[in-house]
């Protein structure tokens, strides 16, 4: 089982590792990036150099890299609150000591669990109440750290926002909100709800190691990637949205397909009908939640903010954002996401385009579907929504048991069942603990 099978296997860039996760640490293959010496001397050893072109995928490179992100690419700050407010912790010592079921049947500890998932941050919280943290790989409560796709659902979200305002329906055809859209087979036919939950058909391949494919040509309109000699590509994500056509095998609103530019769609119609930028509603939505320190989104080369997967926070950041989710979306009283967007989360999406779409392995036993770029899981007791993001990094908001949990991770593999299943192993381990079960 993986999340996201468009990513399983290589990345936007073409990285060769030119040393193991091992080299200079022994047998260990969990090593930190201390004891791995990356970027360590004056300058660093060319091998155990990070750099832009092995920073955002690179293994084992991503194990430093992703608590530097901003040190390689353009960004933007998202300000701290002005008003913050202080997360609450009451460590319960039960948890560290529990078993972790192990996808090989064994059972392991729950450090173990922690290293052979390659978690640099895990907490999890009670209600607004920490009460589990541990930080590894040189982490700490205040440092960001590369979230990928999870900068996906924040997109979502602030798009059911719109639509729970009245700004925008669900049913709207896109090109009516976006006329810039109506050339796209994509898109231009396809309604708001259909990019919202990715039931719109799209021919584009998710292959990173043809230079031909849909995602390589992504790379590069973003400036991820060079540009091939003698390519003629438009220079903005907003001239390569309406050039993408639809997938002749299938027609919208038939199957389920988790594919990046959907999400660069929603968010430009999210844009456009609120007339905000995703960093202002982010910059909004961090105040209203009390944020501290550092959070920052990545920008590609037009300095347009990557909605696809730019967002870097801290672990306590987020644990406060899923504090206010937790409780129905208020903070001290004051509505930050109305009840009905995160119910509408929960209840999730089209069961039967999830059951006939190529990601229908992405959950456990298939119980699932996906609603506005979360992930929705439906196994009966285990019911939550996820905000994912590849090589481990999660936000588990379960509302039934009052819990989530948050992963920040530097795996050297973007997704796979192991870490898939470990991590779940855990998440349901813990619920069942707290819970008295």
């Amino acid at each position: 089982m993986s999340f996201k099978t468009l990513v399983a296997t290589a990345a936007l860039f073409s990285v060769s590792t030119t040393f193991s996760l091992a080299d200079g640490h022994g047998d260990n293959p969990y090593a930190t990036h201390n004891e791995l010496g990356l970027m360590q001397g004056f300058p660093p050893p060319a091998e155990k150099r990070v750099t832009r072109n092995n920073a955002l995928f690179g293994v084992p490179y991503n194990r430093w890299s992703y608590q530097n992100m901003r040190q390689f690419y353009p960004s933007a700050n998202i300000p701290p609150s002005t008003v913050p407010r202080k997360l609450k912790v009451s460590p319960d010592g039960g948890i560290e000591r529990l078993s972790i079921a192990h996808p090989d049947g064994e059972s392991v500890s729950f450090d173990d669990f922690l290293e052979q998932t390659y978690t640099d941050a895990f907490l999890v919280l009670n209600g607004d109440t920490i009460v589990f943290e541990r930080y590894l790989n040189g982490m700490h409560a205040d440092q960001p750290h590369q979230m990928m796709s999870v900068t996906k659902s924040f997109a979502g979200l602030f798009g059911l926002m719109a639509v729970e305002a009245g700004l925008v329906q669900e049913d709207a055809p896109l090109k009516e909100i976006i006329p810039e859209l109506a050339p796209s087979g994509a898109f231009g036919e396809a309604t708001f709800v259909q990019a919202l939950d990715m039931t719109n058909s799209m021919a584009f391949t998710e292959e990173y190691a043809d230079p031909n494919s849909g995602i390589q040509q992504y790379g590069r309109v973003l400036g991820l990637l060079p540009s091939n000699p003698g390519e003629d590509l438009p220079d903005s994500i907003y001239g390569y949205l309406p050039t993408l056509e639809i997938d002749p095998e299938h027609a919208h609103g038939e199957v389920f397909h988790y594919q990046t530019p959907k999400t660069d769609v929603v968010n430009w119609v999210t844009n456009r009908v609120t007339d905000q930028s995703f960093f202002d509603q982010l910059t909004e939505l961090m105040e209203k939640v009390g944020a501290e320190g550092e959070t920052y989104v990545l920008l590609d080369q037009n300095g347009t903010l990557f909605a696809g997967g730019g967002l870097n926070a801290t672990p306590h950041n987020l644990a406060r954002f899923a504090a206010m989710m937790l409780n129905d979306g208020m903070v001290d009283g004051e509505v930050v996401v109305p009840e009905a967007v995160i119910e509408a989360l929960e209840a999730g999406g089209d069961r039967d385009a999830w059951t006939n779409g190529p990601n229908v392995n992405e959950m456990p036993n298939g119980e699932g579907s996906y609603r506005a770029q979360w992930w929705v899981r439906h196994n009966e007791g285990r019911e939550a929504f996820t905000a994912l993001g590849i090589h481990g990094q999660w936000i588990y908001i379960d509302r039934a048991n009052n819990t989530a949990f948050i992963r920040q991770a530097s795996q050297p593999q973007s997704t796979g069942a192991f870490y898939d299943d470990f991590t779940y192993a855990a998440i349901d381990a813990i619920n069942d603990y707290l819970a008295g079960d």
